[in-house]
């Protein structure tokens, strides 16, 4: 009698084989239904944790958080910051701490002549100067003062073995701004 099919069980099943049964069945759907969801989302977060995790680089360099502190606040983990810029780290005594320059490849936006052009910037000291001069053009086009664009003028850059000129006329530099060219988004370019 302990054995008899109850509802939902197939004739001649007993009740541990027909428990069993839809256990399979349940992980089988569970699997099937994230599989499905997850596909589509992966190629955009691969891209968004690399950028991620070149953040939390630099907020290590910038404040000196440990690893676990600079993960949280740029929202991304750990391992996933130890996987995309481990280049940029250094483990000594258990812990790590970033390296004060790196060679990590990073897509970013660049302003010339002609407008915007993406190009792989791999130094973060490059990196670092050519935020600082899209930080003063920022300055310029919202103020009109001209000193900040100053320390740029005649100085280039070097990405991906080019030499470009930081833009510092401010004629230009209106006209790229009121062509839509000069945006202030994100200063990185996702490449997909």
């Amino acid at each position: 009698m302990c054995n008899a099919p109850r509802s939902g069980a197939l004739l001649g099943e007993t009740i541990v084989a027909a428990k069993r049964r839809r256990r399979v069945v349940t992980k089988t759907r569970r699997r099937s239904r994230s599989h499905s969801r997850a596909r589509p989302r992966a190629r955009v977060d691969r891209e968004d944790a690399r950028l991620r995790a070149l953040h939390a680089v630099a907020v290590m360099r910038r404040e000196g958080r440990s690893l676990q502190a600079a993960a949280s606040r740029a929202g991304v983990a750990p391992r996933t910051v130890l996987a995309k810029a481990r280049q940029a780290l250094r483990k000594r005594e258990g812990r790590y701490s970033a390296v004060p320059l790196d060679e990590l490849r990073r897509p970013m936006r660049v302003l010339t002549e002609r407008g915007l052009v993406v190009l792989d910037v791999t130094s973060s000291r490059a990196a670092s100067r050519l935020a600082k001069y899209w930080n003063a053009v920022d300055t310029y086009l919202r103020t009109g003062d001209r000193r900040a664009l100053a320390p740029y003028a005649g100085r280039s850059l070097t990405a991906e073995g080019h030499r470009m000129s930081f833009v510092t006329d401010p004629r230009l530099l209106d006209r790229l701004a009121h062509a839509g060219e000069v945006t202030f988004e994100d200063l990185y370019e996702s490449s997909t």
